[in-house]
């Protein structure tokens, strides 16, 4: 006996923005096969190195550790920190790399040989940020709780600038790639300011612009061209005009008043409502705190704003389309920080728990015709069943493939049958008047209920299920077509019904003042779709007019 087939709802067709969508996703999704690490401190920090072969440092506890994008592997762990490291960044060159300390101590290391080349002691308390100027990366960039940003030059480790208009801790600060003396910073008094390197210190404190985040910030990123920057702090991404702020200053809009901060007090509030201007937008698709930041390529080699936070989950942003959310990713912690490599093969997060999670996506880097190389499974992974072209387990499943290796024996699971919805098993009954009136609920898609009248014309059973019914009974299918009588994706098959109903009730109109104005709404509202289509035919021929006398050639 052949079994009952279900009912098939068919699926809408698909937008072109929902087939974009499904297609970054797909892409996001090739990031896969995670491997897990685990570190005795949170992450807060991961950096790629931008030259090749791309390798990444993970700042965790008091150590910095450098991992290789071929093994994911440690090839180096630099341990001279006596305080909480922060923030280790690899130079362009893929040689030297800096971070800080809790203690105020920033060191400046050789990747190679680990030796320490530079030690400053400038800042008096924690340094959140540190990082090397664009291009050769001879200058360095600091932020501190001391509520100071600070510039110091590599080769000699003097100080270069001072800027020290936060009013409160410095978490970040980036310097724009487009012109390395502009410096965007992010502070704990929520602001985000624009500092100018080259403003002397006679003129001021060197701050060109103001903006009001509106919480206490803690990343902040600004675009190649340097013409944006987003700042996250709290829930909230704002996404600022950095080209417009930076211009403000030749205006004296963004100007701040000579004599320090405290003469200065009162045209800063001037400036942080001057500076709202300059918000394109603000997203708050976070339920928490979003603590990483970082840039990325999509398939079409178009960027990518992805930012993680405390929510567990990593969001993808498409500046191009106005900052709509392409894609989320779900972690099983909070996200501490985040970084994609620049060739786009490797996705890692660090979380609170210590996790490092590293995503691959395969087949980037691979020439055509060039064999992958072939990878000697260990002991323990053969045990588990993951040989050369075997099954990979992991979890639970990776112990009873370790007991069947030892066992002999072959584990064959049964399939288990989905069991039939409420209609399916009315119409495997025949009661196609209960099965009509199980699809009327609200919490039942008009696809699903438009798909079982389709099925009910085909088995002859329409009428049956329209027949012999109370107004209590008819009033939810009368409702239901009036509701989607002018939807073009169900109109036919809505008239088809409609047409059976008046056949069947015609001899009882005016037993029943509810089902009287339902067949009564039903017909208003087809005269109305009906003049609409003539309103629209008649513009449609005026149009037509008008193209056929302009196309003409002229005398």
């Amino acid at each position: 006996m052949a079994d009952f087939s279900r009912l098939v709802v068919p699926k809408a067709a698909k937008t072109v923005v929902e087939n974009q969508q499904q297609k970054e996703s797909v892409y996001w999704r090739s990031f896969k096969s995670p491997v897990f690490l685990k570190s005795y401190a949170p992450i807060t920090h991961v950096h790629f190195s931008p030259s090749h072969p791309h390798r990444y440092v993970v700042t965790s506890g008091t150590r910095l550790q450098i991992y290789s994008p071929k093994t994911n592997r440690v090839v180096k762990t630099i341990a001279r920190f006596k305080e909480t490291a922060t923030s280790g960044e690899i130079r362009t060159d893929g040689k030297l790399c800096v971070a800080g300390d809790e203690g105020g101590l920033v060191q400046v290391f050789d990747i190679n040989s680990r030796a320490i080349l530079r030690t400053i002691r400038a800042h008096k308390q924690a340094v959140h940020t540190t990082k090397f100027s664009p291009g050769p990366g001879t200058q360095i960039l600091t932020t501190s709780s001391d509520t100071t940003v600070r510039l110091f030059d590599l080769s000699t480790s003097a100080p270069l600038r001072t800027f020290s208009s936060h009013s409160d801790y410095v978490r970040t600060a980036s310097f724009v790639p487009s012109s390395p003396s502009l410096i965007f910073s992010g502070g704990y008094d929520s602001t985000v300011r624009l500092w100018d390197a080259r403003v002397p210190d006679s003129e001021g404190s060197g701050c060109v612009w103001i903006g009001r985040h509106g919480k206490p910030v803690d990343q902040v990123l600004v675009g190649e061209q340097g013409t944006m920057a987003v700042s996250a702090g709290g829930p909230i991404l704002r996404v600022w005009d950095l080209l417009g702020a930076s211009t403000s200053r030749s205006s004296g809009a963004g100007a701040v008043m000579e004599g320090g901060d405290d003469a200065a007090t009162g045209k800063e509030e001037e400036e942080v409502d001057t500076g709202t201007a300059y918000c394109l937008k603000a997203l708050s698709n976070h339920q928490k705190s979003i603590m990483a930041l970082c840039w990325a390529e999509a398939e079409n080699g178009e960027k990518r704003v992805l930012s993680g936070g405390l929510d567990g989950l990593v969001k993808v942003y498409d500046p191009q389309e106005n900052w709509r959310v392409r894609h989320t990713m779900r972690y099983g912690g909070q996200v501490m920080s985040l970084a994609v490599s620049p060739n786009n093969s490797h996705l890692v997060a660090g979380l609170s728990d210590g996790s490092l999670s590293i995503r691959t996506r395969a087949g980037v880097g691979r020439k055509a015709g060039v064999p992958v190389e072939s990878v000697t499974p260990s002991y323990d992974a053969i045990l588990a069943g993951m040989g050369h072209g075997g099954v990979v387990y992991s979890g639970k499943q990776a112990g009873e493939g370790l007991r069947a290796t030892f066992e002999g024996e072959t584990k064959v699971t049964k399939e288990r049958r989905k069991k039939l919805s409420e209609w399916d098993r009315m119409l495997k009954n025949f009661r196609y008047g209960d099965a009509l009136d199980s699809v009327m609920r609200r919490d039942v898609t008009p696809a699903t209920a438009f798909a079982l009248m389709e099925e009910l014309i085909r088995r002859d059973g329409l009428a049956i299920a329209l027949a012999n019914r109370t107004d209590v009974s008819l009033e939810p299918v009368l409702s239901f077509l009036v509701k989607h009588i002018t939807d073009p994706r169900y109109c036919v098959l809505a008239a088809d019904v409609a047409s059976v109903l008046i056949d069947i009730y015609t001899p009882t109109l005016g037993l029943s003042p509810l089902i009287d104005t339902l067949f009564t709404r039903l017909r208003r509202k087809l005269d109305d779709e009906l003049d609409f289509h003539r309103e629209l035919t008649m513009v449609q021929g005026a149009l037509d007019m008008v193209f056929a006398s302009s196309a003409q050639p002229r005398a």
